[in-house]
Formats: structure tokens, sequence, C-alpha cells
């Protein structure tokens, strides 16, 4: 009971940490970065919306992982010269918070379903190359020890 009591007051904390860390995505990276890669390519409106031109995080998170994505965060320059993204203003809280963000908005997101079934097929073949590899190295020992 008591430690549900503590976690329960943790809440608050955890939701205003979650929004602290979308508070500095949506000041420094939502320019050219969306959080997420959108399911479907939104209706043209009235008032034309600027493309992001970066990648979205989600597929940004496909290729890093967190220790990756804080080092690019805290120096972007440093691992791309032409890079656009200028986070020299982030405060070390608010790098913290935007990890956090990322971390729990960004979860890299599965292959498509061909993708899977093609992996299990080659999977399954491989599976059986090596059977079958092996039954013929152990009729090729059987038939040798005949021999001898």
């Amino acid at each position: 009971m008591k430690r549900l009591f503590f976690l329960l007051t943790l809440l608050p904390a955890l939701s205003s940490a979650q929004d602290r860390g979308e508070l500095v995505f949506n000041q420094a990276c939502s320019r050219c970065h969306q959080a997420q890669q959108p399911t479907e390519r939104p209706k043209a409106s009235l008032f034309a919306t600027r493309d992001a031109v970066g990648p979205a995080m989600s597929q940004v998170r496909q290729k890093m992982d967190l220790d990756q994505l804080r080092a690019w965060v805290k120096a972007p320059y440093r691992i791309n010269r032409k890079t656009a993204c200028d986070t020299r203003l982030l405060a070390p809280e608010d790098t913290d918070a935007l990890m956090g963000f990322l971390a729990t908005v960004t979860v890299p997101t599965p292959p498509p379903r061909r993708q899977l079934l093609k992996d299990q097929v080659e999977q399954r073949e491989s599976e059986h190359a090596a059977q079958r590899k092996a039954e013929e190295k152990a009729k090729s020992q059987s038939t040798n020890q005949g021999k001898k």
C-alpha cells in the first residue's frame, strides 16, 4: 500500500516532466522535425503549412539509440558540420526533459508486415538449409565409417 501511495505521488511529477519535454521539443525542434511520422498525408488546407525539413523523430529513433541522440542534441555540428540543427541554447535540464519526451513519444515503428513475413521466410529457409547440411554430413560420416 505504501508503494502504491509513493507511485501515485510521483505521477504529477512525471506528467510535468513529460510536459516540460514536450515544451522543449516544441521550442527547439518542431520548426524542422515532427515527433512522430504522420500516418497519412494531411489534406491541403487554405493556409499553407511548411513541411518539416528534418526527418521525423520516429525515423531518427529507428537509426539512433537515446545515447546517440543525446550526443547529437548536445553538439549536432560536431557530428554533421552541414546541419542546420542548433541546440546551443538548450540548458542541461532541458536536454534531460527533451530526452525523456523523445523516449516516451517516439517509439520506433515496427517494420511493415511484408518485411516481417520476408524475414520469417528467410529465417526458415536458412534453418532448413542448415538442417539439410547437418543430415548430409551425418550420412557422409556414417558411410565413411563403414568403408574403414
